[in-house]
């Protein structure tokens, strides 16, 4: 056995002495800790200034719990709910269908009452529905003095008051509305007997109707002849008292 031969041979490079004294151990080393940094970093930001989420199959702090059937749980890609979502069974708000203007054709009109004061006759005129439906009345009747004949004797009713809300009458039911009344001795134009006559009848039409209905008045209501003088003033529906 040769003196020399164990020296070196743990290398296989006889001979050969280390540079830099790192050994092959030290760079993998090295490489390892690189790529562990590597890897934390990449895990931390996405490069866009946004959080990167954690891979498929990891779990995370602060996950809400399953939900619940019947409770409103997560919904899928497509929007569509898991089981007690109710999806489709959102129902359209339903409305009641509208009840109709009540047709002179349906309606009866008559004289409730009267009283006078300070110049003025104050008639109350009742609406009955004589149908077995229910309609509506809102706003103000036309109404004009007429003699036995038909003719319109002075000028139609003004509007007064306000319009008041809507009127619905079940079969049976009634509307009311007032009259107003100048004496005749009250207006020029219509103060002498030459100016005014007897009135037959109150010629009304109710809301939103062109069909009048006839409402006899009482015997020796003067009305004025002249077109031109305003005699009647007429309120809005109600409902009767």
């Amino acid at each position: 056995m040769n003196a020399g031969s164990g020296t070196g041979t743990g290398s296989g490079t006889a001979g050969r002495p280390v540079r830099g004294g790192r050994g092959l151990g030290g760079r993998v080393a090295l490489l390892s800790l690189g790529a562990a940094l590597a890897v934390t970093v990449t895990a931390c930001d996405g490069g866009d200034g946004s959080s990167v989420e954690p891979p498929v199959g990891t779990s995370t702090a602060g996950t809400s719990e399953p939900a619940t059937p019947g409770t409103g749980g997560p919904t899928s890609p497509t929007g569509s709910a898991s089981q007690g979502s109710g999806v489709g069974t959102t129902r359209p708000p339903t409305t009641a269908p509208a009840v109709p203007t009540c047709a002179a054709s349906v309606l009866a009109a008559a004289i409730a009452g009267s009283e006078g004061a300070a110049g003025t006759v104050y008639t109350r005129i009742t609406l009955t529905n004589n149908s077995s439906a229910r309609c509506t009345l809102r706003g103000y009747p036309g109404a004009s003095f007429a003699d036995a004949a038909g003719n319109q004797l002075g000028a139609p009713a003004d509007r007064t008051g306000n319009a008041g809300a809507a009127v619905v009458l079940a079969g049976g039911g009634k509307a009311e509305f007032t009259v107003l009344i100048a004496q005749t001795g009250a207006l020029p134009g219509c103060d002498t007997p030459a100016g005014s006559t007897s009135a037959a009848n109150l010629r009304v039409y109710p809301p939103d109707n062109t069909v009048a209905l006839l409402v006899p008045m009482p015997q020796g209501q003067l009305a004025c002849k002249s077109p031109s003088i305003h005699q009647l003033r007429v309120t809005s529906v109600a409902a009767s008292r």
